[in-house]
């Protein structure tokens, strides 16, 4: 796993879903290269504990703010400050998400519609947020977290992977748009990855070879490296970069067969 380039270009970031995961682990990198740090979650305590770890160890400005980017009251509070300019965000990380495993039917409607809101309504308003600043600044980074779910028809997963499709999709055409603008658009698709999104109800850890399996840290350090070199995209780890460029040659109907196998219950 490569460091973190010292000094890392974007002194200021928003990070959301900063309180665990991936979140956590991008947080505590940025800091350690002096980045201002706005940290966005829902958990207080967490997020809070996080903040004045940061401070501590770092020396650094570490804001924490607490908000449920499913209610679109509190997504536009931060919009508001990244549009106030209090904290000028060069870097804005969009990590907040909500995984789901089951069949579609038996979820609910709720948690469905609060899934798309979190995964693909919440990133596309951040981004609207931050990108005047950033343009008139020519400079500037975004880095959205999607999944290689994503490349593939994931049953048990249908939400949350077309959520994750959108997320790629917006990011690769938005970096497009922006080409020449200074402003750098990243997305990263990690594979299985230890946090919290995977726990129980979702995907049994046991059930899967250990090599499967990629570190928050890792997963971390990849995207935040790639948004910072002006990176379209990233697949964190070896054999997901492998599995990610067949994906791009199987046939539809072979695509589903193997999807059907990874997925069975």
């Amino acid at each position: 796993m490569r460091a973190l380039p010292s000094p890392y270009p974007y002194r200021t970031a928003l990070v959301t879903g900063a309180s665990s995961g991936i979140g956590a682990a991008m947080a505590r990198m940025l800091a350690a290269r002096g980045v201002t740090l706005v940290l966005v979650a829902r958990r207080t305590e967490l997020l809070d504990k996080l903040a004045a770890e940061l401070r501590a160890a770092h020396g650094i400005k570490a804001v924490a703010l607490t908000a449920d980017l499913t209610d679109p009251g509190q997504v536009h509070e931060v919009e508001e400050l990244i549009a106030g300019g209090e904290y000028p965000i060069e870097l804005l990380v969009n990590n907040a998400g909500i995984g789901n495993t089951g069949a579609f039917v038996e979820q609910t409607a709720q948690a469905a519609h609060d899934r798309i809101l979190l995964n693909t309504v919440a990133p596309t308003r951040l981004c609207r947020a931050a990108l005047p600043a950033m343009l008139e600044a020519r400079r500037g980074g975004i880095l959205n977290v999607s999944s290689l779910s994503c490349r593939l028809p994931s049953p048990h997963l249908a939400t949350y992977a077309a959520t994750k499709a959108f997320v790629t999709s917006f990011g690769e055409s938005l970096a497009a748009e922006l080409r020449g603008t200074g402003v750098r658009v990243t997305t990263l698709l990690p594979g299985l990855t230890r946090t919290e999104i995977i726990g129980p109800g979702r995907v049994d850890v046991n059930s899967l070879p250990r090599f499967v399996w990629l570190d928050a840290e890792h997963v971390a350090a990849a995207g935040l490296n790639a948004v910072a070199t002006g990176r379209v995209t990233c697949v964190p780890g070896t054999g997901y970069r492998a599995a990610a460029a067949l994906t791009t040659v199987l046939p539809a109907a072979l695509k589903r067969a193997v999807s059907r196998t990874l997925w069975q219950h």
